[in-house]
């Protein structure tokens, strides 16, 4: 049985250490994927994802997290920037995109 907790993952990527927050606490609207450099928390890029992805992936593994950062990174986001913040509304169409599914 999957519990819906938030969970914290610590992941290296790029031999750089990165902290990944999923919230899926059932009072949420959507389930929040944060990432934040290991430097800093003012900095991160924030995924939201409706309810219906549980069914498709589990976003708490290793290797769904370490793809999502590697497509943090390659959107263009500035993690040794203190202050970079970047939020995609609709992450849905990731799971395909990414082969988050497999």
């Amino acid at each position: 049985m999957k519990l819906f907790t938030k969970e914290v993952k610590n992941i290296v990527f790029d031999n750089y250490p990165f902290l990944c927050v999923i919230d899926q606490r059932p009072k949420n609207e959507f389930i929040s994927f944060k990432i934040y450099p290991s430097n800093t928390k003012t900095s991160y890029f924030l995924i939201l994802f409706s309810w219906k992805v549980n069914w498709a992936t589990n976003l708490c593994q290793p290797r769904v997290c370490t793809k999502l950062i590697q497509h943090a990174v390659s959107s263009g986001w500035d993690y040794l920037n203190n202050d970079a913040i970047v939020k995609l509304d609709d992450g849905d169409f990731l799971i395909g995109q990414l082969g988050l599914d497999e």
